[in-house]
């Protein structure tokens, strides 16, 4: 009689379920080595890359400050270039002066520069040069240019002589404002000679009524002219060439006066009174 094979005991459920349990353990373990891994990596990955960018915004910074220190430093050097060095300083020899002549000289000009050479051209102060140069008698106006690396141009408006008065060393220039210009020994060629009163509070006013008077005659009337006085701006007279003396007053209706004086010198005399137009007198 034929026998059965054996068959292996079966394996019960609840041991084929703790063998499935202890495989999924090792799984799972498995996979949460390598998460662990990829974390590990990723981790790394992101450290790097911080302190990347620290390094990079370190060197940026020091970049930064180098930057400054170097601007500083260079600024530094044109500064005292420009303002302490002698590569920019003032040389009397590169001063160019325009618009002298006989009333504004260079030399007088050249003399107020002098003092400022060797002086940096960047803290020369132009304002008061130039009020500098007009306080000299025959400056009228002055502008001061500065001219790199080492020179000035000045250019100068001289004051126009009016009149020359008599004194006692020679004879006093003056301008239409009274100042006086210069002593020469003889009178200045084209400038009249008149009588006012200089260096005194009313030169000016009496200077301007001579000159309004003689402004007022014509060509021929202020040829016969040979002297004019004004003690005050009230007191203008007049001396002709043939020893009649006009009495003119004020500048007032000097227009008016001319015309009355050129009417009345068709009647001889050695007065011409004029000083009221509408009621002249000779004498």
């Amino acid at each position: 009689m034929a026998r059965r094979p054996t068959l292996p005991p079966s394996i019960p459920p609840a041991s084929r379920q703790r063998t499935a349990r202890s495989g999924g353990t090792g799984t799972t373990v498995a996979v949460a080595e390598r998460a662990s891994a990829r974390t590990d990596r990723v981790s790394d990955g992101l450290t790097e890359r911080l302190e990347e960018r620290r390094r990079a915004r370190r060197r940026l910074r020091l970049r930064a400050v180098a930057m400054v220190v170097a601007g500083v430093l260079v600024l530094a050097g044109v500064g005292w270039v420009a303002l302490a060095s002698s590569l920019l300083a003032l040389r009397l020899d590169d001063v160019e002066v325009v618009g002298t002549d006989d009333i504004a000289r260079s030399e007088d000009v050249l003399a107020v520069v002098a003092p400022h050479e060797g002086e940096p051209l960047l803290r020369l102060d132009a304002p008061r040069l130039r009020d500098e140069l007009e306080a000299v008698a025959g400056v009228g106006e002055a502008t001061v240019r500065r001219v790199l690396p080492h020179g000035l141009e000045i250019t100068v408006v001289p004051r126009v002589p009016v009149a020359t008065v008599a004194a006692e060393d020679g004879y006093v220039l003056l301008d239409a404002e009274g100042v006086e210009l210069a002593v020469t020994q003889e009178p200045h060629e084209g400038v009249p000679v008149v009588d006012v009163p200089v260096g005194s509070d009313t030169t000016a006013e009496a200077l301007e009524a001579v000159l309004t008077a003689m402004a007022a005659l014509g060509e021929s009337l202020l040829q016969r002219v040979v002297s004019v006085s004004a003690p005050t701006a009230y007191e203008v007279e007049l001396v002709l060439d043939s020893g009649a003396r006009v009495v003119w007053g004020s500048a007032e209706d000097s227009e008016l006066k001319a015309a009355v004086l050129e009417r009345l010198l068709q009647v001889p005399a050695e007065v011409y009174d004029v000083s009221a137009p509408l009621n002249p007198i000779t004498r």
